[in-house]
């Protein structure tokens, strides 16, 4: 990927540099009252997703406009429609997803018929737990912020808890790839085959498929953090004949 111009007023992390040639993450901040214009992507190359982690600002098209009222999502509408993030009284942190699609991703966003451009935020979202964290009796809650399967193999969502009751527990994920960019409040140690990491607000994990991994509070601190998951190498073919809903 070509490299970024430099914007005045936004500062750019890269993230999990090197994990997996399709995905590219950016910490970006955006000083306050600046305004930043991404570049405009294409649906048959790239999908670009902006995870908003504080409440501060604007998203805006020439015809509508959102305000960043609490941690959300906004999709852009690929080529067709310039947009612009402008930063409220406060600095302004988001997420940056950049994301390869192949001809299976296009044409399972395509038949999803999605209106782009979206915003979501998190109180908008599907809450439910996996079978590692409900199941077992923690208090996590997880949200999909793009729904399953709209943007082919790739998933994005967040899970929340807090304190000792709030974990996740052991699982394999045997077809995605996953990065986990922890948010604001989290303190937490994690596991990924049997290596353990502390996690704190800013800090990013990658999972790969077949992993075994794990998470839990240190002492009463937070579990709360963005994940991105990738089928890189597609899906198998699930009992009625579709890519699997097995994960």
């Amino acid at each position: 990927m070509a490299e970024m111009k430099k914007v005045e007023g936004l500062e750019r992390r890269e993230l999990a540099a090197g994990t997996h040639p399709d995905l590219t993450l950016y910490e970006c901040t955006l000083k306050a009252g600046c305004r930043y214009e991404p570049e405009l992507l294409g649906l048959d190359d790239r999908m670009q997703m902006f995870f908003f982690v504080n409440a501060t600002g604007y998203v805006a098209t020439k015809n509508r406009a959102w305000n960043i009222e609490e941690q959300g999502i906004f999709i852009p509408n690929y080529k067709k429609e310039n947009f612009w993030i402008e930063a409220g009284e406060e600095d302004l942190t988001f997420v940056h997803i950049i994301g390869v699609m192949n001809a299976y991703d296009e044409k399972e966003f395509i038949d999803y018929h999605i209106i782009l451009p979206n915003m979501r935020g998190k109180s908008q979202c599907f809450r439910f737990t996996e079978y590692y964290t409900g199941k077992l009796g923690s208090t996590i809650e997880s949200r999909r912020l793009v729904l399953d399967t709209a943007f082919g193999r790739w998933f994005v969502g967040m899970d929340d808890g807090q304190g000792e009751g709030a974990f996740v527990g052991e699982h394999v994920n045997e077809h995605l790839q996953q990065w986990n960019y922890v948010l604001p409040g989290s303190h937490f140690k994690y596991t990924v085959d049997g290596k353990e990491g502390d996690a704190k607000a800013g800090d990013v994990y990658f999972i790969p498929k077949g992993a075994s991994s794990s998470a839990k509070p240190v002492g009463d601190g937070g579990i709360h953090y963005l994940w991105i998951k990738f089928a890189s190498e597609g899906f198998p073919v699930g009992r009625d004949g579709y890519p699997g809903s097995e994960e």
